[in-house]
């Protein structure tokens, strides 16, 4: 049934849309891209399964993986980012790549190369209306994510942390002039983009089942596609481009073929990167 299909998307699309959030915090505000930024989606992932597996509720292990994941990503901005901010744009990027390859191996080490999964949420309602159902894990990926995006978005638009990121990113010197702080928001934009990878990490669990060490690899990729799609820098295309995407892939796994499915993605995203490489909605159209 394609409504099914399309609530379907959509869940999926929305964790996806918190990955390309923080894609475009990083790269399209502070004009910085962090390879590593899908491994931070992994380590959130393995954080929620861990306080799961304690018997904690699905809230904690949400909290849980946003405060990880988090503070994973101002270590990965203090050691690889900060003392390479005046290097070319290379230098720093090839550094994350070094810092989620540990990552990789640190997850690998403490819970194997097999797949973990997801305890048991304990949440079995389910709503029909008809063919369409809409489970108790639809409802708290859907809460979750949007609670999210509203929040970030209110987040960037209308507080001074907002004026100060997109000040630091026209002009950091300006900004330093005006009494903010480049470096300290430049941390706090890393800490906000892997929470929020980190939660996509639980999200994206619950749908699957299951995760492993390298997962970060293909959703951090998907991510990246998504940030391309919706316009680098502007967080709402971010988000559109996560739920277009997330359509795309469970509309081909419903009436194609599950094997096609990152042939399609990545010709849409190829296709982009040709005709429209601005996105969908440049980011002079609506800064962040």
């Amino acid at each position: 049934m394609l409504a099914q299909q399309i609530v379907n998307g959509i869940t999926l699309g929305a964790t996806y849309a918190l990955i390309a959030i923080g894609y475009t915090l990083v790269l399209g505000v502070l004009n910085k891209l962090n390879i590593a930024h899908g491994e931070l989606f992994m380590a959130g992932a393995f954080t929620g399964i861990a306080v799961a597996r304690m018997g904690a509720p699905l809230p904690a292990s949400l909290l849980a993986a946003f405060v990880v994941a988090g503070l994973i990503a101002v270590v990965l901005e203090r050691s690889c980012f900060y003392p390479l901010r005046n290097a070319s744009f290379l230098s720093p990027m090839l550094s994350s790549i070094a810092f989620g390859i540990l990552l990789q191996n640190l997850a690998t080490q403490f819970f194997g190369s097999d797949p973990s999964r997801f305890p048991d949420t304990g949440a079995s309602f389910q709503l029909s209306f008809g063919a369409l159902s809409v489970s108790a894990i639809h409802v708290a990926i859907l809460a979750t994510a949007a609670g999210l995006m509203v929040a970030i978005d209110l987040l960037v638009r209308r507080t001074r942390w907002g004026i100060a990121v997109r000040a630091t990113s026209d002009d950091p010197e300006t900004a330093a002039q005006q009494g903010m702080h480049p470096s300290r928001v430049t941390m706090t934009t890393f800490f906000v983009s892997g929470a929020l990878a980190g939660v996509a990490g639980v999200l994206t669990t619950l749908v699957y089942s299951q995760v492993n060490p390298h997962i970060g690899i293909r959703q951090g990729l998907i991510g990246m596609v998504a940030m391309v799609i919706g316009g680098l820098g502007n967080l709402r295309g971010a988000m559109i481009g996560g739920l277009a995407i997330g359509l795309i892939e469970t509309l081909n796994d419903a009436y194609f073929s599950a094997g096609y499915r990152d042939l399609v993605i990545f010709s849409v995203f190829f296709a982009f990167l040709i005709f429209k490489p601005e996105g969908l909605f440049p980011a002079a159209q609506s800064r962040a």
